[in-house]
């Protein structure tokens, strides 16, 4: 017997005790009965994720993995801004004026100095 019987011979049996029932128990029976279809409609018009609980989930991992992005990101610039606030900082304290660093004849003095 294979399942498609199986399932067949099951409903006859329990339609031929239905009868057998109060009408109260038939009604709360179809009642039921008509919840669950319901539900089960509801179910595949929402769709296979929300149906199993399964979009919240995907969507704070989904949050989750954005907010770390923009946070790295974030970070990355602020290190960028330090290291060129350092450069400029070591700039103004040094002992030469910044015009000096755009003068050629400097330019071409650190060269000689370099490879001496």
């Amino acid at each position: 017997m294979n399942d498609q019987q199986l399932i067949t011979n099951l409903r006859q049996r329990l339609d031929e005790g239905l009868t057998d029932l109060p009408d109260r128990v038939q009604d709360r029976l179809a009642m039921a009965r008509q919840k669950a279809l319901q539900h089960r409609h509801e179910s595949r018009r929402q769709g296979w994720l929300l149906g199993h609980g399964l979009l919240r989930p995907i969507l704070a991992t989904a949050i989750l993995v954005a907010a770390l992005g923009l946070t790295d990101s974030y970070l990355q610039g602020q290190n960028e801004i330090s290291e060129m606030a350092a450069v400029d900082s070591d700039l103004l304290i040094d002992d030469l004026p910044p015009k000096a660093f755009s003068d050629p004849g400097f330019r071409a003095w650190l060269e000689e100095s370099s490879e001496g």
